[in-house]
């Protein structure tokens, strides 16, 4: 004897950005994605037919796509603080409240560098990297210098 699962189905308007919506349009009871769209697209009215949907079943993480990028951006930003908080300890004659980041000024002889700042105004305190002609090339140091510390 064959048991036939189903499961419910959230339903999420993906707009044209090609983000999803936070909360879910419907929800539906049925055994896959294939027969659930149909269905549900079968009683769909016209003017909503247009839009794209995405079926997720209720029982799985129900994270958008772009929220689990933003908390891997976040968590290597926190990493990459302090490794530059931990270069610029070892600098003299910086204050206690310092900031770090990446500046092209005046001070950086017109090139990036990662750099101590202060943190209201970010005026350059003193550097804490090689000067760089791309920004791109300066996070390719600054990954490649994690890389070396794992």
């Amino acid at each position: 004897m064959e048991v036939i699962l189903n499961y419910n189905w959230n339903v999420y308007k993906v707009f044209k950005s090609g983000k999803r919506a936070k909360a879910p349009y419907c929800q539906m009871k049925g055994e896959n994605k294939e027969t659930i769209e149909k269905e549900f697209l079968k009683d769909l009215e016209p003017k909503h037919k247009k839009h794209m949907w995405l079926f997720v079943r209720s029982d799985l993480s129900q994270e958008r796509e772009y929220e689990k990028n933003l908390e891997k951006e976040k968590d290597l930003l926190k990493i990459k603080n302090n490794f530059l908080g931990r270069l610029a300890i070892n600098v003299d004659g910086l204050p206690n409240n310092i900031m770090t980041g990446l500046l092209f000024t005046e001070e950086t002889s017109w090139q990036w560098q990662w750099a101590a700042c202060e943190p209201a105004t970010m005026k350059f305190l003193k550097a804490l990297s090689p000067p760089f002609k791309s920004a791109k090339r300066a996070d390719e140091w600054i990954d490649a210098q994690l890389d070396n510390k794992s």
